[in-house]
């Protein structure tokens, strides 16, 4: 047989590989799967092809391979080098030319719950994009149109921005806030959650948190009436709570992410945004994310009197980040508390007036 030769009893396809002879061990001659391999390996070797020219992961391999790409320094290198083969694996059969900003958003929120991520994803993107401008597949950096994300802390909703997004939000929308609201759980969390999970009123699920290698954290969390009153006011199209409009699960929290940024610009929110900027209740270009509803639902928590311990396993967080993430419903408590005691007291001690008689 073709290619076929034997050695001390036992049968090998003789192949060339990288243009060395190489003997691949084939089965007994009688053994039923003896022609299955024979066939596999008789066919033409097929030969590797690299990503074709014009996508993104194209456009990697030839940045990591330039002039500019080597000069960079070994640790630019190293921390730049992740974010670029990321974008090669994840987006890697995307055309150059055909990035937009709208995509970049998308893109971009993916890591939205982590800023920092986000933008160091967001400046190695804009690298790609100046060398294929070099290479003449572009004419504009599309990321020049895209916002860094602010890396401070996340802000809690206020009770007014919050009363005019659930009534301007659309329902799958206003279903998404109210989730995070009383959850107090990741947005990843939140398009994750079946209806299988919840058990006489407690959703009952497994946190992921993808950014720290997997780490997982079991949760339960008692569903208020106010989320099961929205939740029942959707039909139910999927096996999660959340869904896309075709009614399959949303794939990633980039849909989330997007609807919120474009609920935050309409007009009636931005009236509401600027009346608080004015009043002072919030800083002037604050931004408000998914992930501020955490801190929102961690607040009603220490509110409601439960201890740290109790909400962390509720939350899926630490006690002592129970702590930071509560700091102003603290606040605000011990305000209330020494108000109360204040209103009690005299601010100034007023003497006791003397009559003429010299008796009180």
């Amino acid at each position: 047989m073709k290619n076929v030769t034997e050695r001390k009893g036992l049968l090998y396809f003789r192949r060339k590989i990288a243009g060395k002879d190489t003997y691949i061990r084939l089965p007994a001659i009688d053994s039923p799967d003896f022609a299955e391999e024979y066939a596999r390996l008789s066919k033409p070797e097929t030969k590797v092809v690299g990503p074709a020219r014009g996508t993104l992961a194209w456009l990697v391999a030839d940045y990591r391979a330039s002039a500019e790409w080597k000069a960079k320094g070994m640790k630019t290198r190293e921390n730049q080098g992740r974010y670029l083969q990321l974008i090669s694996t994840v987006h890697g059969h995307r055309t150059v030319s055909g990035v937009r900003p709208v995509s970049l958003f998308k893109m971009r929120d993916q890591y939205a719950d982590t800023p920092g991520k986000a933008n160091v994803w967001l400046s190695a993107f804009g690298s790609l994009m100046r060398h294929a401008i070099k290479l003449g597949l572009r004419d504009d950096n599309p990321t020049d149109k895209i916002p860094i994300l602010a890396i401070g802390e996340h802000e809690p909703w206020p009770a007014d921005l919050l009363t005019v997004c659930l009534a301007e939000a659309t329902p799958m929308t206003r279903l998404a806030i109210v989730t995070g609201l009383c959850s107090g759980q990741r947005v990843s969390d939140c398009v994750r959650m079946q209806y299988g999970w919840i058990t006489a009123g407690i959703m009952e699920f497994t946190q992921v948190k993808k950014r720290r290698g997997g780490i997982t954290k079991d949760v339960a969390v008692p569903m208020h009436p106010f989320w099961l009153e929205v939740l029942a006011k959707l039909p139910r199209k999927s096996v999660t709570l959340l869904y896309e409009r075709s009614g399959a699960p949303f794939k990633t929290t980039a849909a989330i992410q997007e609807r919120l940024r474009k609920l935050m610009s309409a007009p009636a929110v931005q009236e509401v945004i600027a009346d608080l900027i004015a009043r002072e209740t919030i800083a002037e270009g604050a931004t408000f994310t998914f992930h501020g509803l955490r801190k929102n639902a961690c607040c009603y928590l220490v509110e409601c009197g439960l201890n740290d311990s109790e909400i962390g396993e509720i939350l899926g967080m630490s006690p002592e980040m129970v702590r930071h993430y509560s700091k102003r419903a603290r606040a605000l408590m011990v305000a209330r508390g020494a108000a109360d005691r204040m209103k009690g007291g005299n601010i100034v001690t007023i003497p006791a007036i003397k009559s003429v008689s010299g008796k009180a």
